[in-house]
């Protein structure tokens, strides 16, 4: 058996993401991905801006020929640092840009998946108020198909 797509999934979403750079044409050069989780206060100033990307529910549906469409909701929480309010707004929405661009250059995720959509956005714009920091959450979901045998 080959790698499982679900795990192949997971392994393109963290390379491709850490595409986004001004040398390949993004507003935004991301310092950090991880496959984790972190509040901003975990992440330190020179890890920013940080993207971790957790998978959450999974959504599992069984259909004729031992087939199964797979539907793995993920968060991409991402961090940044700012001076100013305008400042933190302004690299938040750039890297929303650049991470729904990044994500739409290859929605197969290599040929292992159907669709990778973005679902949703949550964003503090900035953070008024709190010093330096800023945050967001975007919600995608990648389709993908296996079988009940392999994946």
């Amino acid at each position: 058996m080959g790698t499982p797509a679900r795990t192949s999934i997971l392994s393109n979403l963290g390379t491709v993401l850490a595409t986004i750079t001004t040398g390949n044409g993004y507003k935004t050069t991301v310092t950090t991905v991880e496959a984790e989780a972190k509040t901003w206060a975990d992440v330190p100033a020179s890890l920013k801006p940080w993207i971790g990307y957790v998978p959450t529910v999974e959504i599992i549906e069984y259909l004729p020929g031992d087939q199964i469409r797979a539907v793995l909701p993920l968060d991409l929480i991402c961090h940044i640092v700012g001076q100013t309010n305008a400042a933190r707004s302004t690299k938040l929405n750039d890297l929303l840009d650049d991470v729904i661009a990044v994500l739409a250059v290859d929605t197969t995720r290599g040929s292992n998946a159907i669709s990778t959509t973005v679902i949703s956005v949550d964003t503090d714009e900035g953070a008024p108020g709190a010093i330096g920091q800023g945050s967001m959450v975007v919600s995608i979901e990648i389709a993908y198909m296996r079988t009940s045998g392999q994946s």
